[in-house]
């Protein structure tokens, strides 16, 4: 069993006791120091869970994995509504948008494509990198050829890998 000493006439208290049997002052002071170290203790449990889970959080990622570039492009035809090919065009839009897609070295979930219509033989393309919030502008992807340029801004053309 803890003994404390009183404070008021040095008498031995024994610590579950709530007054000095001597005296009769209240002798009571010892659970604030303990509770002082339970609350320093389980402070410290907490700030090592927190750091723990923020370095699961922070070293798991979210890993892309990007898809192979060789593969063809294949789109379903026969889906409600088909597939959009302009008057003279030998692709479709969405041949189309999956050609300037894979022309931008992003990951394919970063890149947005937003068709402006057909227009002049070309599809009209607004691309946006979703992942960073820049724009690339609008692209013109030829109907008949697959060429793409830029539209009506000058910005630089995408590296090509065919």
């Amino acid at each position: 069993m803890f003994v404390m000493q009183c404070t008021n006439c040095g008498a031995r208290v024994p610590y579950d006791a709530g007054a000095c049997p001597e005296c009769g002052v209240f002798a009571r002071v010892a659970p604030a120091a303990r509770q002082r170290s339970l609350t320093l203790l389980l402070s410290l449990l907490l700030i090592a869970l927190t750091v723990a889970a923020a370095a699961y959080f922070l070293t798991r990622g979210s890993h892309v994995v990007r898809s192979e570039r060789q593969r063809p492009i294949r789109v379903v035809r026969d889906r409600p509504g088909g597939a959009r090919r302009g008057d003279g065009a030998t692709i479709s839009e969405p041949e189309a948008i999956l050609r300037l897609q894979r022309s931008f070295d992003a990951a394919p979930d970063c890149i947005a494509i937003m068709s402006k219509g057909y227009s002049n033989g070309g599809y009209i393309l607004e691309v946006i990198n979703r992942c960073d919030g820049t724009r690339s502008g609008r692209w013109r992807v030829d109907g008949r050829s697959g060429a793409m340029r830029p539209s009506d801004r000058g910005v630089a053309p995408p590296t090509v890998q065919h």
